[in-house]
């Protein structure tokens, strides 16, 4: 969600909080998509992907009337419900592999979002594979950030650190690529 989009949102979060179902369809379809990848991402089982990006609105329809805003970013409020989502959909699953399923997609858009950056040159193979090597943490700030689309500031208030904080984690995540790319973790 691009920056400055909260100012758009405000006026449709409060009249979803109000009851207005289709200012709701609104932030659904506005939404939609970076909580399903967020999940595919994660999952790798579209079905159960869909499945908890659905449980995410349906919590957010039930909280909406006692949202309030409190300047953390609206997209920032829906990925950390979707991260406690994620966190009991793997506990239902008896501590279940919680491993990340890389698809093509994903390594498509980290590529095309990261012109100039440290994805450059890289290939998509090699990236799929060591994405699922780095540390839980690194991965999930790489994935907010590269595929979902959130700004460091978003990141922050969704895992809870200090932009500035939330900054170092990404370039010590994309560090951990890099080191483990060069060390031929690529098989």
């Amino acid at each position: 969600m691009p920056q400055g989009q909260d100012e758009k949102v405000i006026p449709l979060i409060d009249r979803a909080s109000q009851g207005d179902a289709s200012a709701f369809g609104a932030l659904y379809d506005l939404y939609f998509d970076g909580i399903y990848r967020f999940f595919n991402s994660h999952l790798g089982n579209s079905q159960d992907a869909e499945d908890l990006t659905e449980e995410v609105f349906l919590r957010i329809w039930q909280s909406l009337p006692t949202y309030q805003h409190q300047g953390i970013p609206f997209a920032a409020f829906l990925y950390r419900v979707a991260r406690n989502i994620l966190t009991d959909h793997y506990r239902r699953s008896n501590g279940a592999n919680s491993e990340i399923a890389v698809d093509e997609e994903i390594i498509d858009h980290i590529s095309s979002q990261s012109s100039g950056s440290s994805f450059d040159d890289l290939e998509h193979l090699a990236i799929r594979q060591v994405l699922g090597e780095l540390r839980e943490e690194y991965r999930n700030v790489l994935i907010l950030r590269f595929y979902s689309g959130l700004t460091p500031d978003e990141i922050a208030q969704t895992i809870g650190k200090t932009p500035g904080a939330t900054r170092v984690l990404q370039f010590r995540a994309l560090e951990a690529l890099r080191k483990l790319l060069d060390k031929g973790i690529v098989k």
